[in-house]
């Protein structure tokens, strides 16, 4: 086990928090050559510090078990030692779907029964900044391919300038992400306003703690409304079925790739759409890991590791907005030279 830091390539802001750069926390197991790994990402709004997870992580790393392909006793092993999910809880289940996919010699991907299907193409991420700059990066996100951007919006920016300057640049898909900073009285007017620029949908508007308010803007809403810090495991979603359209699940939330399986079949029982979400800064390997899992989900943002600049590894890379899969076993990881 082991932390590296990692540099945003320009600084990260949402409507909480702005970002330059992230310690994060590496799990490996050689087993005779065979590497495989997870990755464990904090985020202070959950109560993470990289000094946590890393002693999070390494007090659990005997739940690992002897057989890879025990992947059912690793999952009962992480929910009694980690209820809520999580980071920590994150980093090993990755690190335990990446080794059962090696040793059975199979991508993750068709490991988890999704291939062939086509995975959605990821959003990139716009992050809160003067407005100029904010429309500049979009215009240079759209030149590089991606077709989908996730635009993060906050109380104090005028949305509607940089939407409009957005989208005399951009003509793909926009949603916008207030990251819970509108309140349950102004939200649906906010995005009344936003409507005229063809947002996709609107996520966590208001604060996650409030599904009533949540309800009550969806009921106003003209567009969509996604949870995300609302939707964290699947025991959420029962009570978000009525008050939103659709989820975001993040395996560094919810703690790894299997409560996100089981998170994703809810959702779509309960008719809510999925999106699959990350970090503000991830390496390829917790990206690789929800990317393998996006086939089954309508919506990718899983942009984490493509806002670094020093990410030290390769796994799914990606070319004009979509996923491109190797053949490569397990999540397909390959150390940066």
């Amino acid at each position: 086990m082991r932390t590296i830091d990692v540099h945003l390539e320009v600084p990260f802001a949402i409507s909480r928090a702005v970002r330059t750069e992230k310690r994060l926390v590496l799990v490996e197991l050689d087993e005779d050559g065979r590497v495989s790994r997870g990755e464990a990402s904090p985020d202070p709004y959950f109560g993470d510090t990289p000094e946590s997870l890393e002693r999070d992580v390494r007090a659990a790393l005997a739940l690992i078990h002897e057989d890879p392909s025990d992947l059912a006793t690793l999952r009962t092993r992480l929910e009694e030692r980690f209820p809520h999910g999580g980071a920590a809880a994150c980093a090993l289940d990755i690190l335990g779907h990446d080794r059962a996919a090696q040793h059975a010699g199979v991508p993750l991907r068709t490991f988890l029964g999704l291939a062939p299907a086509e995975a959605p193409p990821t959003s990139f991420t716009i992050g809160i900044a003067e407005p100029d700059v904010m429309i500049q990066r979009a215009a240079a996100a759209g030149a590089k391919g991606y077709r989908v951007l996730k635009v993060k919006l906050g109380s104090d920016l005028d949305e509607v300038v940089v939407l409009r300057g957005i989208r005399e640049r951009f003509s793909g898909a926009i949603r916008v992400d207030p990251n819970a900073g509108w309140t349950v009285d102004e939200a649906p007017g906010r995005i009344a306003a936003l409507v005229p620029f063809g947002i996709e949908f609107v996520e966590q508007p208001v604060d996650p703690r409030d599904i009533d308010g949540l309800r009550s803007v969806r009921e106003r809403s003209e567009l969509p409304i996604v949870a995300d810090e609302a939707a964290v495991r699947a025991a959420d979603l029962d009570a978000l079925a009525e008050a939103c359209d659709g989820i975001n699940v993040k395996l560094q939330k919810c703690g790894g790739i299997g409560e996100a399986r089981l998170m994703i079949e809810k959702a779509h029982r309960l008719g809510l759409k999925v999106m699959l979400g990350c970090r503000a800064a991830e390496t390829s390997v917790g990206i690789a890991a929800a990317a393998h899992l996006a086939p089954a989900v309508e919506w990718a943002d899983l942009d984490g590791n493509l806002l670094i600049v020093d990410d030290p590894f390769i796994a799914v890379p990606v070319e004009q907005g979509r996923f491109v899969f190797s053949d490569r076993p397990g999540l397909g990881v390959l150390v940066r030279g």
